[in-house]
Parts: C-alpha cells; sequence; structure tokens
C-alpha cells in the first residue's frame, strides 16, 4: 500500500504532551491514516486507524520537528491518489513531501518496500525487527539461497516469505532466503534440505518437503490429507484446499469469498472478516496498517 514512508518522526514528548492544546503532529498522523481506512476496510480488516497510529508510533525518532506544510501537501497529495487503481496495494509512489513531513528520514530506513531503492544484487524488502525494545524498520537486498547458503534470513513457501530474523534483532543489509520451491528451508543459520515423507521432523512442518506436513504421532513428514480423511487438527494436515474441520474431525473443503465462516482456516484465502464472511486475501500493504 502506498501508505508508507520512511517517517524520522517526532518523539511523543516533541509532539506538546502535558497541553491541552492539539498537536500538530498528532493530528497529521490521524489524518493520514484516515486516508486509508477505506483500504483496509476493503482488505476485510480492522478500519479504526488504531493500527496505523501504532505503526507510526514505532518509528518515532527522538528530536525530530513536524513539518507543517509539508504534513499538508503530503496529505493533499494522498487524497488525490486515494481513488487510483493500485493506491490500496502499495502500486503507487507517495507524494514526495510525506518524507519530509517530520523533517526527513533516516538513511536506509522504510516503512514499505516502495521506499527502498533498487539493486542489481536482489530484490529489495523493508522488513521489520525488533531490537532492543524498538521497532526496525530496514531496506534490506534478499538473494535466493543454496544448500549451506549462510546467514540466511527465512523460507519462501508459495510466494509468502516466512522470516527467522536475527538473535540479536538487527537487520543486515543483505539476507539470504531459502525457497521450498527448491527444497530448502532456512534453520535460523542456514539453507538446508527439507525433510521427505518418511524422514524425522521437529513437530513443525515447515521441515517438510511441499506437499507434507509433519505428522507428530510419529515424528515423521508424511504426505498431506485429502478430503474426507480423518484428522487430529495439525497444521497443513489437510491438502490445500480443505481444513480439518474439529467438529468432525475430517478434512473438509475450504470456503470461498463471500461464504459465511467463524474462523480464518475455513476460508480459501485465509481471511474470516469481522463481518463473519470469507473475505479476499488482504494485500500486502494493508496487512501493517491494518493490523
Amino acid at each position: 500500500m502506498s501508505w508508507a514512508v520512511a517517517f524520522a518522526a517526532s518523539s511523543a514528548a516533541s509532539f506538546g504532551c502535558g497541553s491541552d492544546k492539539e498537536d500538530p503532529g498528532a493530528a497529521f498522523i490521524a489524518r493520514y491514516c484516515e486516508v486509508y481506512k477505506p483500504c483496509c476496510a476493503a482488505a476485510g480488516l480492522g478500519g479504526d486507524g488504531a493500527a496505523c497510529r501504532s505503526l507510526f508510533m514505532s518509528t518515532l525518532a527522538p528530536h525530530a520537528t513536524y513539518v507543517g506544510s509539508a504534513g499538508e501537501a503530503c496529505i493533499s497529495g494522498l487524497q488525490q491518489m486515494a481513488d487510483q487503481p493500485g493506491f490500496c496495494e502499495g502500486d503507487l509512489a507517495p507524494p514526495a513531501p510525506c518524507a519530509q513531513a517530520f523533517g526527513g528520514a533516516a538513511t536506509g530506513a522504510c516503512l514499505q518496500d516502495s521506499d527502498c531503492p533498487a539493486s542489481d544484487q536482489g530484490d529489495v524488502r523493508c522488513v521489520s525487527s525488533t531490537m532492543n525494545g524498538k521497532v526496525l524498520h530496514q531496506c534490506q537486498i534478499q538473494t535466493r539461497g543454496q544448500v549451506g547458503s549462510t546467514p540466511c534470513i527465512g523460507t519462501v513457501r508459495g510466494g509468502i516469505t516466512l522470516y527467522a530474523g536475527t538473535s540479536d534483532g538487527s537487520i543486515p543489509a543483505t539476507g539470504i532466503l531459502c525457497d521450498a520451491a527448491d527444497g530448502l528451508r532456512c534453520d535460523g543459520t542456514a539453507c538446508v534440505a527439507l525433510a521427505a515423507a518418511g524422514e524425522t521432523c521437529s513437530g513443525s512442518s515447515d521441515d517438510c518437503a511441499e506437499g507434507n506436513f509433519c505428522d507428530v504421532t510419529i515424528g515423521q513428514c508424511a504426505a498431506r490429507k485429502p478430503i474426507g480423511s480423518a484428522c487430529i487438527d495439525q497444521a497443513l494436515e489437510c491438502a490445500d484446499g480443505s481444513y480439518c474441520d474439529p467438529s468432525g474431525l475430517t478434512c473438509v473443503a475450504q470456503f470461498d469469498v463471500g461464504a459465511a465462516c467463524t474462523d480464518n482456516a475455513q476460508c480459501l484465502t485465509a481471511n474470516c472478516s469481522d463481518a463473519g464472511t470469507c473475505a479476499p486475501t488482504p494485500t500486502v500493504g494493508a496487512n501493517p496498517l491494518c493490523g
């Protein structure tokens, strides 16, 4: 979503705590988040703006000052873009003044992928981590690993990256991803081979090759079960397009968009909305903004 810009925002103290007068920096953040409420609603996610404001607060840098002229230009530009295709998906670059609303950004800081410059060394992503109680958002070059590649930062499955992170919470400038399509996963240090059916797993289906799950009853990877099979609601126990119905302990077909639901697992999109119906898969940009 084109909402996120690499802000170096004012600290809470700079927002005028203790004064009855509304702080202009806090007001800017509220207005900024208000622009994206329709995006959150369309994605079936929370639309009260709380997650957006929280994300802003997590990026606050001390001693920066809100720049009113840049903030007003940013809001005006966003409002003009809001109805354009790709706005909610992050396909549109935010107006340039948004990056100056709090005096500019720290080097390498970001809040979404489009904030990061392209590199011929690999894909560049905006990655978040927590270090010493502070949430970091940093641009990172990511490359595809081979067996033994180190240090790895996560595993890619079905186009979704599951980040392993680093032990100290830091974000390396370059990170290696292990792709399940290559038969690999990240063990926290290096890319290692996924386990085939019949081989030992640690209790996580992430250990197993695609099409398999970790059967905790035998401690081994096994083929995922087709619709109609008995199940005990283990992770990824049922084949794609199905889930383990806890009421009957049977693998049953998942529901399409619009069907009634009570749990994300029931939906093909893995998104059971607050309204109790399966909703489209949220865009990547909507996830952090809408919670």
